[in-house]
């Protein structure tokens, strides 16, 4: 008899929770096929109103809404206060069309990579794939570092897996480069640039190493004027620094004295100074300056991942992939 009792005092207190359960909190109901309707008793409760403002004076106290098209013009239901005249009675603002959520797939890494590549092709790519691309421009070390602790599905690169994992070493990350794998979807150039009055507008690499590493420190060494030469470079981290480095120092260290800025600075600052000289992507060559003609130096754009790529980074390379073909 006590245990009877106490079931019975459990189940009340249950049904008299229902008629107080919506106050604070949102309701979504199917709305038969017409968009699925949000009740929100926050909202209700906002408006100076009580649970049993609706329960049960309006509607019997029970889990399911059951609304007929027909209670949509009578007196009864929801459609007590909305009625056009006390509350709003339009459909939209009950019915709601609700898209699936999209697969996301997260690219982090360098600015060239975006700029060049990633952006101007995005639209196309998660139309083909149906997902969604997050992209957050960095720099290529720094997607590495992104990669290995999971914050991206995979990493953008300017370069090969050890000239970006260097990067990755310069921002203070030894990355292990093991399991690693570049999948290069475009091929690109980096060039250098000098501002238009300064004479010298041919080097050779040997040239461009003594440069860059300070045996050559003034441009009328090479026939230019008598101006103490400023080296610009891209970021500590990215990999255009590195592969410049690998590729023209033969990794021989740079001058202390250079100025790393933004990738997408170095014209600028080479524009505003006669005697300077950047090493940059092509795509961020703007204005105002001019390439200097030497030796070809090129790269891959793509994306690095753990291992092989997870069927949803797949998609979107082929799709990269087919978008640049077009």
């Amino acid at each position: 008899m006590y245990r009877t009792l106490m079931l019975m005092i459990c189940l009340l207190l249950t049904l008299s929770g229902l008629s107080f359960a919506t106050h604070d909190k949102a309701l979504l109901y199917g709305g038969a096929g017409q968009g699925r309707v949000i009740f929100d008793g926050r909202l209700h409760a906002s408006k100076g109103m009580v649970c049993n403002d609706c329960h049960s004076a309006i509607f019997e106290t029970q889990k399911k809404a059951l609304i007929t098209m027909q209670n949509h013009f009578e007196d009864k239901a929801c459609f007590v206060c909305h009625n056009g005249k006390r509350a709003f009675n339009d459909c939209n603002s009950c019915h709601r069309k609700f898209e699936a959520a999209k697969t996301v797939v997260k690219l982090y890494g360098a600015a060239s990579v975006v700029d060049s590549l990633i952006n101007p092709h995005k639209a196309a790519v998660e139309k083909a794939t149906g997902y969604s691309l997050e992209i957050v421009k960095s720099n290529a070390g720094k997607g590495l570092i992104d990669l290995a602790d999971g914050k991206c599905d995979a990493s953008l690169a300017s370069a090969s897996v050890e000239t970006v994992a260097k990067g990755a070493k310069a921002a203070g990350r030894e990355v292990d480069t093991s399991k690693l794998q570049l999948h290069a979807i475009q091929m690109d150039q980096v060039v250098f640039v000098v501002n238009p009055a300064n004479k010298v507008q041919t080097l050779t690499f040997p040239q461009l190493k003594d440069i860059h590493t300070g045996k050559i420190t003034n441009w009328k060494e090479l026939g230019g004027a008598d101006q103490t030469i400023k080296v610009v470079t891209d970021t500590l981290s990215s990999a255009t620094r590195g592969l410049i480095k690998q590729k023209v120092l033969k990794n021989e260290e740079y001058l202390k004295e250079t100025l790393p800025v933004n990738v997408a600075t170095i014209s600028a600052e080479v524009a505003k100074d006669p005697a300077a000289i950047g090493g940059l992507g092509a795509g961020f060559v703007k204005a105002g300056v001019v390439v200097v003609k030497t030796d070809k130096i090129e790269r891959p754009l793509g994306l690095i991942t753990v291992g092989p790529p997870s069927e949803k980074v797949r998609k979107v390379i082929e799709a990269y992939k087919a978008a640049i073909a077009k």
